[in-house]
């Protein structure tokens, strides 16, 4: 069978010279194999489609990629549409390139991606090519080996390893490939049938395509609409491409009966009448792939010269394609439609030498001659470069393989499945989803133990591809295989919904995987299986924390695990302890995990390995609801860090890292926070985790927009949210918008969000996340009564209602300071007293989103709403210390500002003076708009007050000078606090400014100088 795998000629072999001609060896006709995949139906119509996808093919020429995408029926012309766009892209110098997707279960993953790869690397021959790809795409290897000999010399292929961040690293690597493909050769990439895709390609499709706007790149899909429900892969992936500016849809529909006139005339030798072609319109409405088969189906018929035959022949024809494929295929001989069968349970593509296998005996003449007659007929087209075939169409195949008696089916694909195994006996890893299809559906005649190891290799395979998608599949085909054949192997079950569980949480389906997980958990109960009843709590917890679900469930099944704790290993243990702690954080149960953090601990350090020991001083870090503990976090993760570094696993500190940074930016530990950002950078740069390169970033983000480096954290946070996006956009979102918050606050912009904010205020729900956000945007506006209608849904039973997670301390400080412009003085004691805990630090939302500066200056606007000038002052002076030494440039503008606004309350206009120049200096300096008109006002108010008003004697403010008055008038303290609505402890704080500035020793001494300076005369006439 040597001459099976040819490049010549496609019945012998023979390479000839002129591959337009008969083959002069044995005579067989050319098979077109065009660069263009084969067209070989005529093409009309589609003048407005072309003429975009003309426009893209310009753009991708320049560097401005598009996506577009063919969507219609099955047989609408999309494939046939996508060849005419290949045929222009030729002419253009493009290098057109084809990735086919299969309809079977068994197709592997990343299919049509591996293939128009090695399409790529077979067509590119520039000697530039290994040095553009570098180390980047060396990923890449693992779904095309082939470019393995296109890197650079002596690159390493990485280990790619498993999780989210494997998996983007193996997308960056393929998305890079492309790029520097591109750069060589303006390309277009076809994706057709994307409906079939596996939903691996789908998600490496929607990575491709978000930078594809820059690049030399025209990415046309085509997919069929019929069938695409709400939970098929494609349509969460077009969904997601219709957020990106270069995405583009074009829907197909049937042909117009001018154009249909114009396809029969071209397709036909002899034309019907015009009332033929009307009827074979309506009846087809327009779609080419009937409108042939059916034209087909007329010429075959006795119909002759009369018209009105002709009419009722295509009046007859039935209404499903499937009796007019029948029709066609009536036209082959049978031994022709017996080896189709055959090939129709191989798959829509088959090669050769299985088919012959399968056949069984007879020469190869015969073989290749009933191959021909289908051919001749296009029910098959030749796939270059051989001995590959594929069926025309789709329902080409569903077709012969339905015709398939069921027992017949099943021993073809046992037989499959044994040829399969034998020609890749040396290593079955590029067949086993194939592989596993088969064998499944071989049952019942087939090995059953046999066909459960198939799947279960498939979905190991796939989850070290990444392929999530695929592997969910492959490990609910073994579990459905254990279940149907096996069920006595309950211990395995278990091992499969752990597989499963952690494959689900991996591919972000969190809900599922805690089905999984605690369905597992059932099953270890039912066969008291200790360890499979710790295993599947760990799994049930690690898979809620990472999306902040609340860990009651989690705690309640670890706890029991730890019941039977003393016939685990001590390593079990302290996983169990550590997710203990981690669950009693998020159901708000924190002395119960102190406790298990302790005691993991203790157990890690006995173990003397460092990865226990890691996990259990890591487990503490998401205490972001205890402030008492931002001490002992803060040691805890200094050593976990250590213990990373000299193991050398810094991969492990993605655990750690966001956490840490943002209790160190707390601390206002800013010079250990920078560096800790930089570390960060590197690690992630080195291993390309994708969350620790979001992390990194969202930490230089924040560092950015708390220097004041406004557009470098625009830019950053933009960056955050492209990688954070593509493994969980919710969070990314949520992280973006507050991100924007900080940076359109500084800069005075918030009116730009005045248009959504009507919509919004009065319908975001009181307990929304979003409420203290909205008061505060609506009071920096001066939207006093939109901003008090939020305030006051937050405010009632003590803000009770402003949930205690990791937005609290943002929250608390938001509507503090909403309080404070709205003057609420009843409520600014309670809210002071709130913020008491964290006096002395900044204010950081979740891991390291953003920063709002101290919170002493939210204690010093409340205290000093509230008359209390003694803490105002205190709290005010201490949050421009802390913004001055950690470098927060803008907001120490704000404190300044606050501090001057206080002052000028108070009367001390010089002091004031001084604090709001070095406010508006850096506030001008910066761009802040917004707090440099709030400045320029406030100056305008200090300069008028002090050409109305004589400067006061000894320099008392306009403060000391109302207890003076009052003091004059025989008050106590109490009255005078009662009077000016401050504190008793503030005005004895005033009265000792009197005495020392007035150089008086008693209260009567400071009368009597009063009456001298005429000061308690103004008191009187004022009271």
């Amino acid at each position: 069978m040597a001459t099976l795998d040819r490049m010549g000629c496609h019945r012998c072999g023979r390479v000839r010279l002129h591959t337009d001609a008969p083959c002069p060896a044995c005579g067989a006709a050319p098979i077109a194999k065009a660069a263009v995949a084969g067209a070989s139906e005529p093409f009309v119509g589609r003048r407005g489609e072309l003429q975009l996808a003309h426009d893209a093919l310009g753009g991708a020429l320049a560097g401005r990629g598009r996506v577009v995408m063919l969507s219609g029926e099955a047989g609408i012309g999309k494939t046939r549409l996508a060849q005419e766009v290949a045929t222009l892209a030729l002419r253009r110098g493009m290098l057109t390139l084809w990735g086919r997707c299969l309809e079977e279960p068994g197709a592997p993953p990343f299919l049509p991606w591996t293939r128009a790869m090695q399409a790529c690397l077979r067509a590119c021959r520039d000697e530039r090519l290994p040095a553009l790809l570098g180390r980047e795409a060396a990923a890449a290897v693992e779904i095309a080996p082939e470019l393995a000999e296109r890197l650079p010399p002596g690159t390493a292929v990485p280990a790619i390893g498993e999780g989210d961040q494997a998996r983007f690293r193996l997308f960056a690597a393929v998305a890079h490939f492309w790029r520097q493909a591109a750069a060589l050769r303006p390309l277009l990439l076809v994706l057709d049938n994307l409906h079939w895709a596996d939903a691996s390609s789908l998600r490496l499709l929607a990575f491709i395509a978000q930078d594809v706007g820059e690049s030399r790149i025209l990415l046309l899909g085509s997919y069929r609409e019929a069938g695409l429900s709400r939970q098929h892969p494609l349509a969460a992936t077009l969904a997601e491409l219709l957020n990106t500016r270069q995405f583009c849809r074009l829907p197909l529909q049937g042909l117009s009966l001018d154009e249909t006139e114009r396809m029969v005339a071209a397709a036909s030798a002899v034309t019907p009448p015009p009332a033929v072609i009307a009827t074979m319109h309506r009846r087809t409405e327009g779609n080419p792939l009937y409108l042939v088969e059916t034209l087909r189906f007329l010429h075959q018929g006795p119909c002759g010269d009369d018209p009105h035959a002709a009419a009722a022949r295509v009046e007859t024809v039935p209404s499903g394609i499937r009796a007019v494929i029948g029709q066609r295929l009536n036209q082959l001989s049978a031994p022709c439609c017996e080896l189709l069968a055959i090939a129709a349970c191989i798959g829509r593509d088959f090669d050769l030498p299985l088919l012959a296998e399968l056949a069984g005996a007879g020469s190869e003449a015969a073989l290749l001659g009933r191959l021909d007659e289908a051919l001749a007929q296009r029910v098959i087209e030749l796939v270059p470069p051989g001995p590959q075939y594929q069926f025309s169409h789709v329902l080409i195949r569903e077709v012969l393989y339905d015709e398939l008696p069921a027992s017949r089916r099943v021993a073809l694909h046992g037989r499959i499945a044994e040829s399969l195994e034998a020609r890749h006996a040396g290593g079955l890893d590029a067949v086993l989803a194939q592989l596993a299809y088969h064998a499944a559906a071989a049952l019942p005649a087939g090995n059953a133990a046999r066909a459960l190891d198939i799947a279960q290799q498939a979905a190991a395979r796939a989850v070290a591809l990444m392929a999530y998608e695929e592997a969910l599949r492959c490990y609910r085909l073994a579990l459905q295989l254990q279940e149907r054949w096996l069920p006595a192997e309950r211990a395995r079950h278990g091992a499969l919904l752990l597989a499963l569980g952690a494959v689900q949480t991996h591919a972000g389906e969190n809900d599922a995987g805690a089905v999984t997980f605690l369905e597992a958990a059932t099953l270890a109960r039912t066969l008291g299986d200790a360890d499979l009843f710790a295993q599947a709590a760990l799994g049930f917890e690690n898979n809620g924390w990472r999306i902040s679900r609340p860990g009651e469930q989690a705690a309640a099944l670890l706890e029991e695990a730890l019941a039977g704790e003393d016939g685990f290993d001590a390593a079990l243990r302290v996983d169990l302890l550590a997710a203990l702690c981690r669950a009693c954080i998020f159901c708000g149960r924190q002395p119960q995990a102190n406790a298990s953090q302790r005691r993991a601990v203790a157990l890690a350090r006995e173990l003397a390995m460092p990865q226990p020991l890691f996990k259990a001083l890591a487990a503490i870090l998401p205490a972001r609801a205890d402030p008492a503990q931002l001490d002992e976090r803060l040691r805890c993760a200094r050593e976990a860090l250590e213990v990373a570094e000299r193991a050398g696993h810094m991969e492990w500190v993605d655990a750690l890292t966001g956490w840490h940074f943002g209790d160190l930016v707390e601390k206002g530990e800013l010079d250990a926070a920078r560096p800790l950002a930089q570390v960060h950078a590197r690690v992630a740069d080195a291993i390309r985790q994708p969350f620790m390169q979001a992390m990194g970033l969202a930490s230089l983000t924040l560092l950015a927009a708390y220097e004041g480096r406004f557009a470098d954290a625009e830019r950053l946070a933009g960056e955050t949210f492209t990688i954070g996006q593509r493994f969980l956009p919710g969070n990314a979102q949520g992280a973006y918008s507050l991100q924007i918050f900080v940076l359109r606050r500084h800069q005075g912009r918030l009116g730009e969000v005045l248009p959504v904010l009507r919509g919004l205020v009065g319908s975001v729900p009181r307990d929304s996340l979003w409420q203290p956000g909205l008061a505060l945007i609506c009071a920096e506006l001066d939207l006093h009564e939109p901003a008090r209608e939020a305030y006051e849904a937050l405010a009632g039973d003590g803000f009770a209602g402003i949930a205690r997670d990791g937005m609290w301390l943002t929250n608390i400080v938001f509507t503090a300071e909403v309080c404070a412009r709205l003057g609420d003085r009843p409520r600014a004691a309670l809210l002071y007293r709130l913020l008491a805990p964290y006096a002395g630090r900044n204010v950081v939302t979740g891991t390291n989103i953003a920063c709002f500066g101290a919170v002493d200056r939210y204690r010093g606007m409340l205290a000093a709403l509230a008359g209390d000038d003694a803490n105002a002052a205190a709290h005010l002076e201490a949050a421009v210390a802390l913004d001055e030494r950690c470098g927060g440039r803008p907001w120490l503008a704000h404190s300044r500002f606050e501090w001057a606004r206080w002052l000028a309350a108070c009367g001390e206009a010089a002091a004031a003076s001084t604090q709001l120049d070095a406010a508006l200096a850096l506030g001008r300096e910066l761009g802040m708009a917004g707090l440099a008109r709030r400045c320029e006002a406030l100056q305008r108010e200090l300069e008028g007050a002090g050409a109305a008003t004589p400067s006061a004697p000894e320099g008392l403010s306009r403060r000391e000078l109302a207890v003076l008055r009052l003091l004059c008038a025989g008050c106590s303290n109490q009255a005078i606090a009662e009077r000016l609505f401050i504190s008793p402890h503030t005005v004895a704080h005033h009265v000792r400014h009197i005495l020392s500035k007035t150089d008086c020793r008693s209260r009567t001494e400071a009368a009597a100088w009063a009456h001298r300076h005429r000061v308690a005369a103004e008191g009187r006439e004022q009271l």
